[in-house]
């Protein structure tokens, strides 16, 4: 599975691609010279915006996606290009946050995180996945059917610019 190093504008981008379970680095803080380097060391791809880092990524031999269009364009010609089935399973997310790993939290163990979300989530939701990087917690909540509808929609597109 390819990992990959997000530039700044394509942050929707690096969340739809952490929500399908793929390694996705993102930072607002990171520099070209910075990403160039992390791509080049860690062996991943580099989605970019931006044609000139696009053209200094090509030339120091790091593999390189020029982004462009609307979010929905980027995601779909992203996950198309890469082969990136448009599904998302918290079983198999990273953490939107962070690109952390997530831990399944079944209801036995869900104590864990009582002090971390709203009481009402706490009582009402048996399942939680919980990044130990960052400390954030996700659960299956209502989120879930536009995060499906908008992976539907995807898939959609996909099939548009592979035809």
């Amino acid at each position: 599975m390819k990992t990959f190093i997000v530039d700044a504008m394509l942050g929707k981008l690096a969340t739809w691609l952490r929500l399908t379970g793929h390694d996705a680095f993102y930072s607002t803080k990171a520099h070209d010279d910075e990403l160039l380097r992390i791509a080049l060391e860690q062996d991943r791809v580099l989605l970019t915006s931006d044609a000139i880092l696009s053209r200094r990524a090509e030339e120091v031999g790091v593999e390189c996606m020029l982004v462009r269009g609307s979010v929905d364009d980027e995601v779909a010609s992203v996950f198309s290009k890469y082969g990136i089935s448009p599904d998302a399973d918290p079983s198999k997310s990273r953490c939107t946050k962070c690109n952390g790993s997530l831990t399944h939290l079944k209801e036995e163990e869900k104590e864990r995180i009582k002090n971390l979300v709203p009481e009402q989530t706490y009582n009402h939701y048996t399942d939680f996945w919980f990044c130990e990087y960052c400390k954030s917690v996700f659960f299956h909540g209502g989120q879930w059917t536009n995060i499906n509808a908008y992976m539907n929609r995807i898939a959609q597109l996909i099939k548009e610019l592979e035809t």
